[in-house]
């Protein structure tokens, strides 16, 4: 992730320097949809889910919120969102906030019975929408194999400039000597992409999939303008993990330098590793319809997709070390440690995700039994804590300091005096997250493996049966639970009273 380039982003827009934006859709009576919104809360977004989750359906209104600024390519939902014998689409209602300059106002579209109706001023902007996976190579395009058969001659090229070439070379991993679009003497409205290397040029017919699809892109976004809306379905097609980090940092720059909007759908967690946490919006089906989650952690939006692991409950924490932590409480006594078999701790990201998760989980809303699960520094009625009052590294390293360190000269392996010293000199450091690395760097031990040493020992010398039991009650009821588990928080806070 690019922090430099996404903190400089994030305060130019807080400060208003987007201009054209927009900032919500609501969707209801569509594909699934029953009147939630999306918020777009900043420059460069990306929506993942499952299939059928409502993604596409939410870019393609997205686009058909404006009037484009060339009659030639406007969008209009009914384009879209087509009736047939078997589709009925009716009653359905669209809200979109746009804001302009320092004007904020709603449009609504609407399809109640036969038409669609849209309004009469729809706002003004150029708006881009891209189908990367749905791109036919081009040797399997209409048109094309005549071209590749017939060519004798190009009458026209036209190039990348160089910026966007070395950036399409960075994107790629190889570098391009130009990079170019031509047209031949047997179809003037079909051009051919053309990449030229160390030995010479390859055509669109020759290259690979992800060379020809990102050629393409280029292309278009070349000539994106300044203020546009840019929305990109699966942006991650055919380029392989360290290719989607670049684009996604290129897409970046390219926002900031234009002021464009850009949103896109994605089932990568490379993609998400490159967002900040409110880049990232997560459409969740559940038994009581359509869930949108913001903020979530690559981690967890990747783990809804994927069907491998069946728990008895999910667990929601906020990261690695509130996971690990609770991990080791469980298995720290023979009456709780059989909940580990049972259970998925997923590391979701910051306090309000793992509370909204939580009180989707209160209120049946989620697939799947769950319970939420917060740093003790967080505490919130809807969701379960961690002990003590403080993050969980402050808390760990505190006891531990307090007890004078007992047992981790052995456990770690080193004499006690260079290891309390890292110890010490790691708490000198006002950002708590950065303790166990510290200790690591010192000690030759990743800072995972320090915090699953230290949370052992924690639990061997400071955990109270207490804690253990109302942990361990709390998450058993989630497992054991039948049917719902709305009225969970309700006993468990009776009982700590």
């Amino acid at each position: 992730m690019d922090h430099q380039e996404i903190n400089t982003i994030r305060g130019q827009f807080q400060a208003g320097q987007w201009p054209q934006f927009l900032q919500m859709v609501s969707i209801n009576g569509l594909r699934g949809w029953t009147g939630q919104s999306v918020e777009f809360n900043y420059p460069v977004v990306a929506i993942v889910g499952e299939n059928g989750s409502g993604k596409s359906t939410l870019l393609k209104l997205a686009a058909c919120v404006y009037e484009h600024e060339d009659n030639d390519k406007k969008f209009y939902p009914s384009s879209f969102f087509v009736e047939t014998h078997w589709d009925r689409i009716q009653n359905v209602k669209i809200d979109a906030r746009v804001k302009r300059g320092t004007s904020i106002d709603v449009f609504k579209y609407t399809k109640l019975t036969e038409r669609w109706r849209v309004p009469d001023q729809r706002p003004k902007r150029n708006v881009y929408l891209l189908d990367i996976s749905r791109t036919l190579p081009l040797d399997a395009s209409v048109g094309y194999a005549k071209i590749a058969r017939s060519a004798a001659a190009e009458v026209e090229s036209a190039e990348l400039n160089d910026e966007f070439r070395q950036r399409l070379s960075h994107v790629l991993g190889r570098e391009y000597k130009k990079a170019r679009f031509a047209t031949s003497d047997v179809d003037a409205k079909r051009q051919v992409g053309l990449l030229e290397r160390e030995w010479g040029e390859l055509s669109q017919f020759h290259q690979g999939a992800g060379e020809d699809a990102t050629l393409d892109l280029f292309r278009t976004l070349q000539g994106v303008p300044q203020y546009s809306l840019l929305i990109i379905d699966e942006v991650e097609a055919s380029l392989h993990p360290r290719a989607q980090r670049r684009l996604i940092r290129f897409l970046l720059w390219l926002a900031r330098q234009r002021r464009i909007q850009i949103v896109l759908s994605s089932h990568s967690p490379y993609v998400l590793e490159e967002l900040p946490q409110e880049a990232r919006i997560l459409l969740m089906n559940g038994p009581q319809g359509l869930n949108v989650v913001y903020g979530v952690s690559p981690e967890f939006a990747m783990s809804r997709m994927d069907d491998e692991v069946h728990p008895d409950a999910h667990i929601f924490v906020e990261d690695r070390e509130a996971a690990i932590w609770l991990r080791e409480i469980l298995a720290s006594s023979d009456q709780t440690s059989d909940l580990i078999t049972r259970i998925e701790i997923n590391a979701v990201g910051p306090s309000n995700v793992v509370q909204l998760l939580g009180t989707l989980a209160q209120a049946g809303r989620l697939p799947y039994k769950s319970l939420a699960v917060v740093d003790g520094d967080h505490g919130n009625p809807n969701s379960l804590s961690l002990p003590g009052t403080l993050a969980p590294e402050r808390h760990v390293f505190s006891d531990l300091k307090s007890a004078n360190w007992p047992n981790l000269p052995a456990r770690f392996g080193i004499g006690a005096g260079t290891l309390i010293q890292a110890f010490e000199d790691a708490m000198l450091e006002p950002d708590h997250h950065q303790w166990t690395r510290i200790v690591g760097d010192r000690v030759h031990k990743s800072a995972t493996s320090v915090w699953e040493l230290l949370t052992t020992e924690w639990c061997a010398i400071a955990l109270s049966a207490q804690d253990r039991t109302r942990i361990a009650d709390a998450i058993r009821q989630v497992v054991n639970a039948h049917y719902s588990i709305f009225d969970l928080f309700a006993d468990v806070s009776q009982e700590a009273k």
